[in-house]
Order: C-alpha cells, then sequence, then structure tokens
C-alpha cells in the first residue's frame, strides 16, 4: 500500500499556523514511508473563500518547504483538487442520490423558520440542539415529487438512532464512544447543490486514495458520521487520526485574539522557515535522542506517528523566538545580510510617507522609524499619564481599549486599516464618554476620561515609547496588530 495523506485547508483569510503544523506531520508521515502529500482546497463555502487566500496557502506551503506531489497548482492524477470544480462535475450530488436510493438519506423540506422554531423550543426545553427527523419518514415517491415541482430541500444522512459508535485511534488511550441518537441527521446536500464539509471530505478522501486522514482532534465530533458514510457509500475507510490542537499558555485554543495565527505574519517578521518549521515539530513530536534542533529531511527520516503527542500542544512565543536566534545566528554572512536587507525593504516603502516631512538627513530615518522595527519599546511611566490624570485612569484607558482591539481582531471579518481602526476607537470613545441618563457621579467622572485628548495620547506612546509620531491609526496599522496588543500590556505593567 502507498501511502497517501493529505492537507484540506479552507481558502478563508490568512493560512493559518495550525495548517502547517497539520501539514507538518501529515509531510512527515508521507516521506518517512515514501508515500504522497496532497494539497486540496475546501471551497464549498462559497461566501467566505477566494482566490487570493487559496493563492496564500500555495505560497505559504512552499516558503515552509512542505512541497505537496499533487495540488490544484501542480496537477495530478485525481483531480480537480478543488472542491468548487468537484461540485460542477456533479461528483457530490451523484453521491448523495446514491445514500437517497440505498434509502440510507433523505430529503428534508424544512424552511429556515422551521429550524428557528425547532432550536428554540429545544433550548426553552433544556434539550439537545438537533434536528427533530420530522421529514426522516416522508415517503419516497412524494419527497421526489416535491423535489421535482421546485420545492427546497436539502439531503440529510439517515443516522442510526439505536447502538453506540466506538472507535480507537490509535493515539488516545480511550476508544471514541457515543450512542448514535446523540448524533444529529447530517445535511450532506445543501439546498442549493453544494455538499456540506463531511461528504465531500469523505467522497474525495476516498476518489483521491487518501489512507491516513492526519487532523486535529476537533473533528472527533465528527468522526462517526465520516465512519458511517464510509461504510454507506461502500468505501473503504482511511485511517483516522487525531492529533492535538495547537494551545495558547493558559491552554485554550490557539487563535489570533492571544497569539498571531497568520502564517503570512511569520514570514513579513523576519521568521525562517526551517525555524518555524523546527519548533512546530517539537510541540507534538521529539527527536528519538532527545536533540532539539534538526532540519526537515531529519525529521521526516526519524518520524513516528505513534510518537505523535496529543496532550494539547503550548505555542509558546518566546520558545520559537529562541529558536529563530539559534538558526538566525548561524546563517552565512552572505544570507544573513540578505535577511536584515529583506526586513528593511518589505517595510521601508510604507514607512517613508510616513516620515518624509519630519526628516532632515537619510540618518532620521533610523532613529524615527525604530518603533517600526523593534521588537519592543521602552516605556516611561510618566509620559503614559497625561496631565489631569492618574496611573490608575490612564492604566483603565489602556486596559479596556486593548480589550476592544482583542474583540475585533478575533472577529471573522476584521481589517487592520486606518479606516477600520480608526472607526473602532472613535466609536469606543463616543460609547465610554457618553453620559447615562442615570449615572453616578463617579459613573459620568469615568466617562469624562474617554476623551480623544486623552486616549491618543497614551496610544501614541503605547505603541512607540514616544509623544510624538506620525498620524497615530496609520502609527499602529504599521506597527502591527500583535505588537499593537503586546505594547498596549506592556504599558499597562508599567503603570502598577
Amino acid at each position: 500500500m502507498t501511502v497517501r495523506v493529505r492537507i484540506a485547508p479552507s481558502p478563508t483569510g490568512d493560512p493559518h499556523v495550525g495548517t502547517a503544523y497539520i501539514g507538518l506531520l501529515n509531510y512527515a508521515f508521507a516521506k518517512k514511508h515514501g508515500g504522497k502529500f496532497i494539497l486540496r482546497i475546501e471551497d464549498t463555502d462559497q461566501t467566505r473563500c477566494t482566490p487570493e487566500s487559496a493563492q496564500a496557502i500555495y505560497d505559504s506551503l512552499r516558503w515552509l518547504g512542505l512541497q505537496y506531489d499533487e495540488g490544484p497548482d501542480v496537477g495530478g492524477a485525481y483531480g480537480p483538487y478543488v472542491q468548487s470544480d468537484r461540485v460542477k462535475a456533479g461528483i457530490y450530488q451523484r453521491y448523495a442520490d446514491q445514500l437517497v436510493n440505498q434509502g440510507d438519506a433523505y430529503y428534508c423540506f424544512c424552511t429556515s423558520r422551521e429550524l428557528d422554531s425547532m432550536k428554540a423550543r429545544q433550548r426553552a426545553n433544556n434539550e439537545p440542539i438537533m434536528y427533530d427527523r420530522r421529514h426522516r419518514g416522508i415517503d419516497m415517491a412524494e419527497a421526489k415529487t416535491r423535489a421535482a415541482n421546485g420545492e427546497p430541500y436539502v439531503i440529510r444522512m439517515k443516522t442510526p438512532i439505536e447502538g453506540e459508535f466506538v472507535y480507537k485511534d490509535r493515539l488516545r488511550k480511550q476508544a471514541t464512544a457515543k450512542a448514535w441518537k446523540e448524533i444529529d441527521d447530517q445535511v450532506l446536500l445543501k439546498s442549493d447543490g453544494w455538499p456540506t464539509y463531511h461528504l465531500a471530505a469523505v467522497v474525495d478522501d476516498h476518489l483521491m486514495g487518501i489512507t491516513h486522514v492526519i487532523r486535529a482532534e476537533e473533528w472527533l465530533n465528527s468522526l462517526p458520521k465520516h465512519i458511517w458514510l464510509n461504510e454507506h457509500l461502500g468505501f473503504t475507510a482511511p485511517e483516522y487520526v487525531h492529533v492535538g490542537l495547537l494551545r495558547n499558555a493558559d491552554k485554550s485554543k490557539i487563535s489570533k485574539r492571544k497569539n498571531p495565527t497568520s502564517l503570512k505574519w511569520y514570514q513579513s517578521q523576519g521568521y525562517l522557515s526551517e525555524a518555524l518549521l523546527n519548533f512546530l515539530a517539537l510541540l507534538g513530536h521529539s527527536h528519538p535522542d532527545g536533540i532539539e534542533k534538526f532540519s526537515l529531511d531529519e525529521m521526516c527520516r526519524f518520524f513516528d506517528l505513534d510518537r505523535v503527542n496529543v496532550a494539547g500542544p503550548v505555542f509558546d512565543m518566546t520558545k520559537l523566538r529562541h529558536m529563530q536566534g539559534q538558526y538566525f545566528r548561524e546563517l552565512s554572512p552572505e544570507r544573513m545580510r540578505a535577511e536584515v536587507h529583506k526586513s528593511i525593504d518589505q517595510r521601508f516603502n510604507d514607512l517613508l510617507p510616513l516620515f518624509k516631512e519630519r526628516m532632515a538627513f537619510g540618518g532620521d530615518f533610523v532613529w524615527q522609524s525604530e518603533p517600526f522595527y523593534a521588537d519592543a519599546v521602552t516605556h516611561h511611566a510618566d509620559d503614559l499619564v497625561p496631565k489631569g490624570l492618574e496611573k490608575a485612569q490612564s492604566k483603565m484607558l489602556l486596559e479596556n481599549t486593548q480589550a476592544a482591539i482583542k474583540r475585533y481582531i478575533a472577529g471573522d471579518n476584521a481589517v487592520w486599516d486606518v479606516p477600520s481602526l480608526e472607526a473602532l476607537i472613535r466609536k469606543l470613545l463616543e460609547d465610554r464618554s457618553a453620559e447615562l441618563p442615570d449615572a453616578t457621579p463617579e459613573q459620568q467622572a469615568q466617562a469624562k476620561l474617554w476623551s480623544p485628548k486623552n486616549l491618543f495620547m497614551l496610544l501614541r506612546v503605547a505603541v512607540t515609547g514616544k509623544k510624538e509620531s506620525p498620524p497615530l491609526f496609520d502609527t499602529m496599522v504599521m506597527i502591527g496588530q500583535a505588537k499593537v496588543i503586546e505594547r498596549l500590556g506592556l504599558a499597562q505593567q508599567k503603570l502598577r
């Protein structure tokens, strides 16, 4: 048997560091066993997927050195490798129809209003939120007539309602077990004819000859549906292996609210791809001799899937920076010089217009732009307390602003640009400075603290360490969201 593994990211925004982690494990497993590593683009969510995001996935994987053997932009014998192209070919409709004709799936004609009412009733009665199978028993002839007459429908899988699903994952001590009656009748084909992830992934894995699906543990809840679909479509299921999710230091799932998650960010910050891969390798695996620094080729030689740690590996930025330093200091003088020039040149064209009117000599750019290149800035407590405020009040303004920025960037549609950031901060000022009709004198006094003069000065000093800088929102955008959040936190510590 030739090992064939895949990663299947959705092109919705910047490529995620979690994709790199899963990609690394799949790549190493394939190379260890002389197999194939495949990239498939899962773009069935047409409202969020973009060609630009797909291109960013290709570019990021190449930057990392995780070169796939088959994929949308390199071809292969099992294409097309983009799901929207496979929809157009009618692949998923064919298998959904097969399940219906076998009696293993059915037409559901529930409207959105009916489904909302169903969920509201279940919440009110403290019941599990799931489809109540009301259309499961509709006569097939009647259902096909209604569908032929143009009545909107989805196709749902006919999940067993008795017995228990059990699966033993090779990396987990306890088998995954769940009563079938607790598993929803999953939608397989939506009313627009597009498949859901579950049908598309199972069908594609079979048609592409995937032998092992190595993925994050968040898919464990979907495992019963995927095994069931393989069985009822007559497929030989691949082996499903679920590895631990990358975690923040507090053990929560890694998110852009607490750590940079975009691979493009790490590349733009000058991280070396070999350092990032080595760091990721240590999160879920280890060298048998305890060595911490090794190349991708070395990892492929010693990689053992059964030694992958699933206990929620912690994404420690301090450790990553340490490893980056090790790799960087070992670069040849020529490559080190090239990395330094690249780091400066990447931002120079964007920064120069901000400083053009402030410079008298070329060397002025060096010291004026320092906060934009520096890893950290020096805060002076006195500069962080605007006239008329106390330390505790300044700290409160920074805490609330930092929290608002974190909430904003955690959203799916967050854009880090000048108009969006200015709108966010001005809306925060408007909301916090508004006097409430029944506000206490203390609340009214606090509302007056939220003035543009106070907050803008605080933000300027917090993110640059200086009282003067180019326009505030241009400055914050160029410094970047991760460093802005970090510096706001460090400024608060200075005010203790």
